[in-house]
């Protein structure tokens, strides 16, 4: 632990629940569906939670909530994709939503060298092998070392405030 976080573990109290999710929702992200696979098993989960962090090596992470069906899937086949979604994607958005396990029987996909699946139509995808993982609250930051990268000229799909939304040039 650095001194600086050593020197920050005063008793400080929490931001209320309420007050947290309210400001995390003026917060806007990019709309991705998290894929992974274990043995026969595979699963998807809708995220925003999902972060370049180094080009070289080139890494990313994704934060995954410990009671999702994906979880143990990324941990235990140590790899995932992240597919991001494109405008016109708002019902794969709503499909892979929530804790329960998804099939890909109405999602075009194809499967990448790790076995995880890669949807089509998406802007781009980065199919990922497990470098590390962190415990952090109710979730774990699993970090990636993209193996494969793909993008197309498409426009994102964006959520903010609770609802998908179409970016546009200013």
């Amino acid at each position: 632990m650095s001194a600086v976080v050593a020197a920050r573990r005063d008793p400080l109290p929490n931001a209320t629940a309420a007050d947290f999710k309210a400001a995390m929702r003026r917060l806007a992200g990019g709309v991705t569906v998290i894929t992974s696979r274990h043995g026969t098993s595979a699963n998807g989960m809708t995220a925003t939670a999902v972060c370049s962090v180094s080009a070289d090596p080139p890494l990313v992470l994704v934060v995954v909530n410990r009671s999702s069906a994906s979880h143990p899937l990324i941990a235990k086949g140590g790899a995932f994709a992240i597919n991001v979604l494109a405008e016109d994607q708002t019902e794969l958005a709503r499909y892979f939503a929530g804790g329960d396990a998804k099939t890909f029987d109405g999602a075009p996909h194809d499967i990448g060298p790790t076995g995880c699946p890669l949807l089509s139509g998406c802007v781009a995808w980065f199919e990922c092998v497990l470098e590390n993982a962190h415990d952090a609250g109710s979730h774990t930051i699993f970090v990636g070392r993209a193996i494969q990268a793909s993008s197309e000229e498409r426009r994102p799909l964006a959520y903010h405030d609770a609802a998908f939304h179409a970016l546009r040039p200013l």
